[in-house]
């Protein structure tokens, strides 16, 4: 559906049942029945929550540029966090080969990294 180059604002695209924002002519973001699509970058102010599903970067990478990558409930980590560093809570140990890649882990005692075709052991301390 043709806007103008100087369109700002909301377009109801009826014949594909969605509502899109416009600006400048350029579609910004869309919402249908099923999903929410932005076509660019997205700055929030707010905490990102995925209750279900999967969070998935196709490109690009995954940044964290201050605090920490946390894997597992906030509750069960130290009460003294550290700072730019990825953080572990207790997980099941691996099982299986990895084929092409590799993985960290912490179990109840060590931190355990998992390399290709199974190779499991502790990371040096």
């Amino acid at each position: 559906m043709a806007t103008s180059s100087t369109h700002k604002g909301w377009l109801n695209d009826r014949a594909n049942s969605r509502l899109a924002a416009v600006y400048n002519g350029t579609e910004v973001f869309d919402f249908d029945a099923d999903d929410m699509a932005i076509a660019l970058a997205l700055t929030t102010a707010l905490g990102q929550t995925a209750t279900t599903g999967n969070i998935t970067a196709t490109a690009g990478d995954v940044r964290v540029t201050a605090g920490n990558v946390r894997l597992g409930a906030v509750s069960a980590f130290a009460t003294t966090e550290p700072t730019s560093a990825i953080v572990f809570k207790q997980g099941t140990e691996f099982a299986g080969a990895i084929a092409t890649s590799g993985g960290l882990m912490s179990s109840a005692t060590v931190v355990r990294k998992v390399i290709a075709a199974g190779t499991v052991s502790n990371v040096e301390t």
